[in-house]
């Protein structure tokens, strides 16, 4: 009996059972966490769709070397405003190269005093996927104007 009276012993026990409780929070909590930002992170990764489209449209509007209109003697250039001059074929061709076979094929129909002007990649094959149409601001001869730019849109394949 005096074997077991000894306080000491008593209190070791419940340090024991305490460890035990927290060990076993400790492991649930653990596991919880590893279930659960593994989840949270896969959703970050993820591309919102026609993000692509809307940067290639982006470029369209405000790359000088594309349609913008620049001013020279500033050198600044005027976002979704279109230089009528700069309109053409060579033009988007030579901003958007669609040589490789893998991009997505555009054409461009510009809406403008009446007169509906079409421009497409080198890739277009005339099936449509999507279109959208855009108001945008046109620069011809000194004057700017508003018109409507429709842009349709065709996978690669």
């Amino acid at each position: 009996m005096i074997m077991f009276s000894n306080k000491k012993s008593q209190i070791a026990a419940r340090k024991v059972i305490f460890y035990i409780y927290v060990a076993v929070a400790v492991s649930i909590t653990f596991l919880i966490l590893v279930w659960i930002i593994p989840a949270n992170f896969s959703e970050i990764a993820i591309i919102p769709t026609n993000l692509e489209n809307y940067l290639i449209v982006q470029r369209f509007f405000t790359s000088p070397s594309c349609f913008a209109l620049q001013d020279t003697a500033t050198d600044r250039v005027n976002s979704w405003t279109i230089d009528l001059a700069k309109f053409k074929e060579e033009n988007l061709n030579s901003c958007y190269d669609a040589l490789n076979t893998d991009v997505k094929a555009y054409r461009l129909v510009l809406d403008y005093n009446g007169k509906k002007t079409p421009i497409n990649t080198e890739n277009w094959k005339g099936f449509l996927e999507k279109a959208e149409t855009f108001q945008v601001f046109v620069y011809d001869s000194g004057k700017i104007q508003k018109a409507d730019l429709l842009i349709e849109v065709q996978s690669a394949k």
